[in-house]
């Protein structure tokens, strides 16, 4: 027997509105997934690098961009957009939609020891990024010139100690990690020495080198030709621990100098705001690409050490950094405004 059917005169209305939440339910769909990492990335993701090309941050970012595009399938650029010691490109960064399609490879300087440099910052790093991975670091060289008295941290600290002023160290500028690196020495040693600002790092290096200056921290990628032909020498390496590419170098505190720690750090972030599974899938992606035999090669060359810290504990870390170098260029008394 056939079964009736009933209707009523709103039958078509529920027909036409069930319809429309279905139609809806599946716009809705892809704008949820792309919230997640369903569709990401289906455009091209652009790495600032604040720094001009060629230098550590550039060469690090090209490496990754490189990884990152082979594994995501997807372009991944490097726009290199340098000045004001890397504040430029950060801001620009802090600024952008947060969709995971603007990343920042900031160093210590524009993520961590600007806050404390400048008092009208346009960004926050706490506040406007979303930390993704603290990717590598590159510990600082407690750096003499060959023709040094000095053989050791302790024969130097004994020294600055004893004439307060009379030493000297260069940087590759105010405010930058080279400065810092020596004024955290100073301050931890209560030593008092002098500074001595270069245009770039090269030119610290020919001041050691040449005895105009008396003590440096260097990176190891900066030092390393002219520690290879004898013009320089490594006391100390600010790390809590030994350098692959100098084996026979203590660290700070095997010096005696404990629990001093002084690196050129490179961190990955994104807009604040950018969706966790976005935050999430680059950093997994980072996490891949550090091991990579290519990547590894070209680090350790550099005398840089892969960390590939989490998104949470990259954030921690850098509050962590700029709490600690708020605190010496206060007690330095030093301000780029």
């Amino acid at each position: 027997m056939r079964q009736a059917t009933f209707t009523t005169p709103f039958a078509h209305l529920w027909r036409a509105l069930a319809g429309g939440i279905a139609l809806a339910a599946a716009l809705a769909a892809p704008c949820a997934q792309a919230q997640g990492t369903g569709s990401y990335p289906s455009k091209t993701i652009r790495l600032i690098v604040p720094f001009a090309p060629g230098g550590s941050t550039d060469i690090l970012g090209r490496l990754l961009a490189q990884k990152l595009g082979e594994s995501m399938h997807a372009t991944v650029v490097v726009d290199n957009k340098p000045g004001a010691n890397g504040t430029i490109g950060c801001d620009l960064v802090a600024k952008a939609p947060a969709d995971g399609y603007t990343v920042v490879l900031g160093d210590v300087g524009c993520m961590a020891m600007a806050k404390g440099l400048y008092t009208r910052l346009p960004y926050d790093p706490l506040r406007d990024f979303a930390p993704v991975s603290l990717v590598a670091r590159s510990p600082l060289v407690l750096t003499v010139g060959a023709q040094s008295p000095f053989h050791s941290l302790r024969e130097l600290t004994a020294a600055a100690q004893a004439q307060p002023g009379r030493l000297n160290y260069p940087s590759s500028g105010t405010g930058g990690p080279n400065h810092l690196g020596a004024e955290l020495y100073a301050m931890q040693a209560r030593v008092k020495v002098g500074h001595v600002p270069y245009k770039g790092s090269a030119p610290s290096v020919v001041s050691l080198v040449a005895g105009e200056t008396d003590f440096g921290f260097l990176t190891a990628v900066t030092i390393a030709s002219q520690l290879k032909a004898g013009k320089v020498r490594a006391l100390a390496v600010a790390h809590n621990e030994r350098l692959q590419s100098m084996p026979d170098v203590p660290t700070m505190s095997e010096a005696g100098l404990k629990d001093f720690t002084a690196d050129a750090w490179f961190l990955a972030a994104v807009p604040a705001g950018t969706p966790k599974p976005i935050v999430d899938r680059l950093y997994a992606e980072i996490a891949k690409a550090l091991p990579a035999a290519d990547v590894k090669e070209k680090l350790d060359a550099m005398g840089v050490l892969p960390s590939g810290l989490a998104p949470d504990a990259s954030a921690r870390f850098l509050r962590v950094e700029v709490d600690k170098w708020r605190e010496v260029i206060k007690s330095a008394g030093i301000t780029l405004d």
